[in-house]
């Protein structure tokens, strides 16, 4: 284990294969204007598919990533809640550091959400989100759009965001809790009664 913090951000989301080129996308521009807020700096992500090497033991390099890692970039969806228990156990364990801190909720996770949010348990629901809905698609031609710029500069504002939360982290700390759990039940679905 690390004895000072490897990365800056450790991006959470939902795998799935279609999604995962806008994923990389979002990434890369994170990355790029956080180096920008971060006066040039080399900005490190744990993300998965760069972090983890072949014949490494992933759930290992999970929770090491986790540790060693400032803060969370969460990209939410139904999905992520309730479909994944590595994302739930992700972001369980960066709320767990936020308690252990007293920082209150928000102060370590960074979440987009890429759905109307209104399934999100309410522990999600009570966190300032960045809704980039709109602009979540597996289409490649996306970002030739002009939401792709609109979405681009909303970006660049979130990433000043992130950067406050980089720069405000708190000293490493190895003992940094990791939770693990399962994905959360999703919430009942309310049926309605027609009459004819």
């Amino acid at each position: 284990m690390p004895d000072d913090y490897k990365y800056d951000v450790f991006l959470s989301y939902k795998r799935h294969e279609m999604i995962l080129p806008w994923i990389t996308q979002v990434k890369d521009l994170l990355h790029f204007y956080l180096a920008d807020e971060l006066d040039g700096r080399d900005v490190k992500f744990f993300f998965d598919t760069d972090s983890i090497e072949v014949a490494d033991h992933w759930p290992d390099r999970l929770r090491e990533g986790l540790k060693a890692s400032k803060c969370m970039i969460g990209i939410w969806s139904p999905s992520y809640f309730y479909g994944s228990r590595w994302c739930v156990s992700e972001w369980q364990s960066f709320l767990a550091r936020e308690k252990m801190l007293n920082m209150g909720i928000g102060g370590l996770v960074a979440p987009i959400t890429v759905n109307d949010g209104e399934r999100f348990p309410q522990e999600a629901k009570n966190v300032q989100q960045e809704n980039f809905n709109a602009y979540y698609t597996p289409l490649r031609s996306f970002w030739e759009s002009p939401d792709a710029l609109e979405m681009n500069s909303r970006l660049k504002k979130f990433a000043e965001k992130v950067a406050k939360i980089i720069m405000n982290a708190p000293p490493f700390d190895p003992d940094w809790p990791i939770i693990e759990t399962e994905p959360l039940k999703p919430p009942a679905v309310k049926s309605h009664s027609w009459r004819l």
